[in-house]
């Protein structure tokens, strides 16, 4: 019983050893840490975080704003609120969307 495990075990790890071979290596951080410098590469990947984070948030709130333009749109169609008001609410919060863009890319920097 012994032997059949052993040669299983033998023949199980010389297929896993090709797969484990093609598995990808992990994707550097963006700012280049040094090699073996572990807090510079972990600075790395959480500033690439925070700005997949903003970036998430701004792309949420311009759907955000696209959802709240559609719906006084349909309510400007069925008589319940006048065009002017749906072209405030666009403007107005396409505006203030345009300014969180911005200020998130700055933030990016800060870093």
């Amino acid at each position: 019983m012994k032997k059949v495990l052993t040669s299983a075990s033998a023949l199980y790890l010389s297929f896993c050893q090709n797969a484990y071979a093609a598995l990808p290596t992990a994707v550097p951080p963006s700012n280049g840490a040094a090699n073996g410098n572990w807090l510079e590469l972990l600075k790395g990947y959480i500033k690439d975080a925070s700005i997949l984070l903003g970036l998430t948030l701004s792309v949420v709130g311009f759907i955000w704003l696209g959802w709240i333009a559609l719906a006084d749109i349909n309510q400007a169609r069925a008589g319940r609120k006048e065009w002017g008001e749906v072209g405030v609410t666009v403007i107005a919060g396409a505006g203030v969307f345009l300014f969180v863009s911005y200020l998130l890319a700055q933030a990016a920097g800060v870093f």
